[in-house]
């Protein structure tokens, strides 16, 4: 910058010089007088702004200097990439807890509503043991008297079971005794029908016959009431069996 100065006050001088001369030896008016001091004046602010604009260049040439190399464009772009995908990361970051802002916004009250609170006691095994023996006392008596009744009631209910298959087996024994005095009235009947024919003649031995007949039939629906009743009665004793 000294140098720069140096060379313009220079160039300046030999000009100030030559009108400084030329004003002491040729005699103006006032007029030119004037207009010589007006080029002068004119002349000095060209050099003091020469000098400026030299003083300015030099300090933007050493400030160019330590500045840093600047970055390339595609750096640039590169840069302004990363930072557009930040942001719309960054909007999808917002929007994304919005969203769960939303959806988790009632979680609170249903933690306090559902919330389950636990407590733990430290037992000692010997305290376990005690524990179980105590109540297994309290428990035994009451398992042997269930065990004691259900054996009752099985024996109960075997005994029952083995009475209904006897008296099954008897009512059994009277159907079938039942039935061959029915087939043996049946041929009584028959019988008694041939002999009526036989002594058409006979009223006496006729009378005797229908008296029989009638006997015999009064019996025969005496058995045939008592064949259905012994009949409704093994009927009901299959269906207690059966339940049972």
């Amino acid at each position: 910058m000294l140098v720069i100065q140096r060379q313009a006050r220079l160039a300046v001088t030999p000009f100030v010089y030559t009108t400084i001369s030329l004003l002491i030896s040729s005699p103006l008016t006032s007029g030119e007088a004037r207009i010589a001091a007006l080029m002068m004046q004119q002349q000095q602010q060209q050099q003091m702004q020469g000098q400026q604009q030299a003083q300015y260049d030099a300090q933007y040439a050493a400030a160019q200097m330590h500045m840093p190399p600047q970055p390339s464009q595609h750096l640039i772009s590169s840069l302004q990439h990363c930072v557009s995908s930040a942001a719309s990361c960054v909007q999808t970051m917002k929007e994304a807890i919005d969203t769960l802002e939303f959806a988790i916004q009632d979680h609170p009250r249903l933690m306090t509503v559902l919330k389950s609170q636990r407590h733990f006691d430290l037992v000692s095994q010997r305290d376990i043991e005690s524990a179980r023996e105590h109540v297994a006392t309290e428990v035994r008596p009451y398992v042997e008297e269930l065990c004691r009744r259900a054996t009752a009631e099985i024996q109960r209910q075997d005994r029952r079971a083995v009475a209904l298959k006897n008296k099954y087996e008897a009512l059994q024994q009277r159907i079938q005794n039942i039935r061959s005095i029915d087939l043996h009235q049946s041929k009584l009947t028959s019988a008694a029908a041939e002999e009526s024919k036989e002594k058409e003649a006979e009223t006496k031995e006729k009378r005797q016959a229908r008296e029989e007949l009638q006997k015999q039939q009064r019996r025969m629906a005496q058995l045939k009431a008592r064949k259905e009743a012994l009949l409704a009665k093994a009927d009901e004793l299959e269906s207690e069996a059966g339940m049972s």
